[in-house]
């Protein structure tokens, strides 16, 4: 069973550098703590419903066609993308000044959601060569869990569909909006069950190849968004380069914002760290005790 909990850290610790990359993916400014701390819970406690849901339900696994898009995409997105709602969408100005920070807050919420999984994944599939004592087989089918599930999945699908949340969060026409987020909601669902579709018949190599191109797409759209990012307008605005402006908001506003510490460099320090402490030390453990209780739960549950 130590085997067992190294694992567990191990897949996690590859989840929480995922997260120090996300995070730091704006180089103009870093998100308060605070906000980041939320998503990053929120991505926690978002597997509970999600694990309820799934043995509430009357959802024979059927097709990995089903299992994937429906059981997996559908309903893991959907519990994001109501949770999300619930309260990223709900920061106001400063937390929330550009459609990149509901990308990072998004994506955050995305990884916290993908280390709790891993413990579910991890305990589902060990559970019955553990109980039959194939001790052998337990490492093995371990050790492939672990590989699998350190491909970075949930950041990528919800950084990418936070795009297009971002961009619905800024508009002023409902309609728009609804639009663009239902578009978004599709992104994550075609993201994550091709995701998995890939995982069960691709292999690695394939797999892989997903992850490279979706890092890239992730890349450009980055890209594109601090070209048209207010931090950078403001520094122009200041400097004199532009005349016009055309965001919600007055540059003194976003100079002032906090985060932004143009003309000097985004702060770092302990407060970066903060949420993946908060995690290790003190919410890790709490979360894979309920993930724990409730899987053995359904385990019972079957048996009756």
């Amino acid at each position: 069973m130590n085997l067992f909990v190294q694992a567990i850290y191990l897949a996690s610790g590859l989840s929480l550098a995922y997260i120090f990359l996300v995070y730091r993916s704006n180089p103009l400014r870093r998100l308060p703590a605070s906000r980041v701390t939320i998503s990053f819970v929120v991505g926690m406690l978002a597997v509970i419903p999600v694990i309820l849901i799934k043995h509430i339900l009357p959802l024979s696994e059927g097709s990995t066609l089903f299992t994937s898009f429906i059981s997996a995409g559908m309903i893991e997105e959907g519990v994001k993308f109501a949770l999300m709602a619930a309260t990223i969408w709900r920061f106001s100005f400063p937390d929330l000044s550009e459609p990149l920070d509901l990308v990072i807050y998004f994506g955050i919420l995305g990884v916290g959601f993908g280390i709790y999984e891993d413990f579910s994944y991890l305990f589902s599939g060990t559970y019955s060569v553990w109980e039959a004592g194939d001790i052998g087989q337990f490492h093995r089918v371990l050790q492939v869990l672990v590989i699998a599930r350190a491909f970075p999945g949930h950041i990528l699908f919800d950084s990418l569909a936070g795009f297009l949340l971002g961009r619905a969060r800024f508009l002023t026409s409902r309609r728009t909006r609804g639009w663009w987020i239902v578009g978004a909601f599709a992104l994550a669902v075609a993201l994550h069950g091709s995701y998995n579709m890939i995982a069960v018949y691709g292999g690695s190599i394939p797999l892989l190849t997903y992850i490279v191109v979706l890092v890239g797409a992730f890349l450009h759209l980055r890209r594109r968004a601090l070209e048209r990012s207010p931090f950078r307008a403001t520094i122009a605005y200041v400097k004199g380069e532009v005349d016009d402006w055309q965001y919600p908001h007055t540059p003194a506003e976003y100079l002032f914002a906090e985060g932004f510490s143009w003309p000097g460099t985004p702060q770092g320090g302990m407060y970066e760290l903060f949420p993946l402490t908060l995690s290790l030390v003190i919410l890790y453990p709490l979360l894979v005790a309920t993930v724990y209780l409730l899987e053995r739960a359904a385990v019972w549950l079957t048996r009756l």
